[in-house]
């Protein structure tokens, strides 16, 4: 089997975990399952969702002993590539992030439950009805499932209300009104908008790609940045220069020192009122209701140039290629999507649900203020496409390129036009 590897840089998921270590936001203590019979073991992840995995829903659920002790985000990955690449049998499920998905999905590394279920007649299909359409993404490949959905998470668009309210602003639909918003509530001590250079994904995916992602249209599998054949697509008709500008407008309006910022920084700057509006992940602001400025955050979609699109990506679960424990993993699945797994997320903060009923109560939705942007996409109606580029197996390389050059002409260190051209030479030559 080819191995396709890809050395990833997980800036913005560790700093998931720092913000939400930085907010206190989750008080969560480990302990474990003791079911009788057979075990699993997951390999897991330190976030909120794995924190919950690995504690809560290890106790719950008893058809099977579960050890899912949390790995470190930036060990994950690599763990990950060496198990799966020795045909370890080690791990029985995987957690996995939609950005390098088709790494898993190409190299075999997930079986599909269709096959599993295949192998046991008792087995009932999967209620894949429970999660809303768009978190199966990305455990979906020719028909088949591979996995199951844990998170999805979206770009949005938080400012403070009462900022807002002080100054007579109506929140920004277009980014030429957010710059004039960025200005207007730029003071020395409040930043009118935030900006994070000094991260890899923080910048490419949260400032630059939420520009590009609504000046073309795309489909829901499409990217904005790759096309179909793997192509360079994200200059076309000058869109990279130009989202490239929209940054530099607010830049002057950004707390200084933003070329060293990542995502712990600007939720820390922001969850601290010195900061104005935040265009971001939506999983970065998990516990920020929970800081000193609790119900002075409004959440919208994010601006848009011509069209209502908004990136999605997540974390999902599958069984492993190499597992002796196929059927058990199937019915741990079975589970997981009968609702009692995500209940449990829910209970312990998960802002970024995928279970459908959850996502329909209006309770919940009072619950977690940031599910209110739900309710802008569909007045707005807004449609999902993916996050970029997770098309290729080595995404975080083609991350970089793009995230040097974009980096380069914000600082004014190139033009806008060269950085665009440099960027596309140098992602032809390393797609794989």
């Amino acid at each position: 089997m080819t191995i396709v590897k890809n050395h990833r840089e997980m800036s913005r998921r560790t700093a998931l975990k720092a913000a939400a270590a930085l907010l206190a936001a989750y008080n969560l203590r480990s302990t474990r399952a003791l079911a009788a019979g057979e075990s699993l073991n997951i390999l897991n992840m330190n976030l909120l969702f794995g924190e919950t995995l690995g504690n809560q829903i290890s106790k719950s659920y008893t058809a099977a002993e579960i050890s899912a002790d949390p790995v470190p985000q930036n060990e994950h990955y690599e763990k990950l590539l060496v198990e799966m690449s020795q045909g370890s049998s080690t791990y029985d499920l995987l957690t996995l992030d939609a950005l390098f998905i088709n790494q898993v999905l190409g190299n075999q590394w997930v079986k599909a439950v269709e096959d599993i279920q295949a192998e046991d007649a008792s087995l009932q299909p999967l209620q894949y009805q429970n999660v809303i359409p768009e978190s199966l993404k990305f455990v979906q490949r020719d028909g088949k499932h591979y996995g199951i959905p844990l998170t999805l998470a979206t770009p949005i668009f938080v400012y403070r209300k009462d900022l807002f309210e002080a100054k007579g602003l109506s929140v920004p639909t277009n980014w030429d009104d957010y710059r004039k918003c960025a200005e207007a509530l730029h003071t020395n001590e409040v930043a009118g908008n935030i900006l994070l250079l000094g991260g890899q994904d923080a910048h490419m995916s949260g400032d630059w790609a939420t520009r590009l992602m609504s000046m073309t249209k795309l489909g829901p599998t499409d990217d904005g940045v790759l096309d179909g054949s793997n192509q360079p697509a994200f200059n076309t008709e000058g869109r990279g220069v130009k989202a490239i500008e929209r940054i530099k407008e607010v830049l002057p309006f950004a707390p200084k020192g933003a070329e060293g910022l990542d995502y712990p920084d600007g939720l820390s700057l922001f969850s601290q009122g010195k900061a104005a509006m935040f265009i971001s992940w939506s999983d970065v602001f998990s516990g920020l209701e929970n800081g000193p400025l609790k119900g002075k955050f409004g959440y919208a979609a994010v601006p848009s140039e011509k069209y209502q699109q908004q990136m999605t990506g997540g974390f999902s679960i599958g069984v492993s290629a190499f597992s002796q424990k196929s059927i058990e993993s199937y019915k741990f699945l079975d589970w997981m999507l009968k609702g009692e797994g995500y209940k449990l997320f829910l209970d312990n903060g998960e802002m970024n649900l995928v279970f459908k009923s959850q996502l329909e109560d209006p309770a919940v939705q009072a619950r977690i203020p940031s599910l209110a942007v739900y309710q802008d996409f569909k007045k707005r109606g807004t449609t999902t496409i993916a996050l970029p580029p997770y098309r290729v197996p080595n995404s975080v390389e083609v991350q970089r390129v793009l995230y040097e050059e974009i980096l380069a002409a914000v600082l004014g260190r190139k033009s806008p036009d060269l950085a665009m051209k440099d960027a596309e030479t140098r992602v032809k030559a390393i797609i794989r």
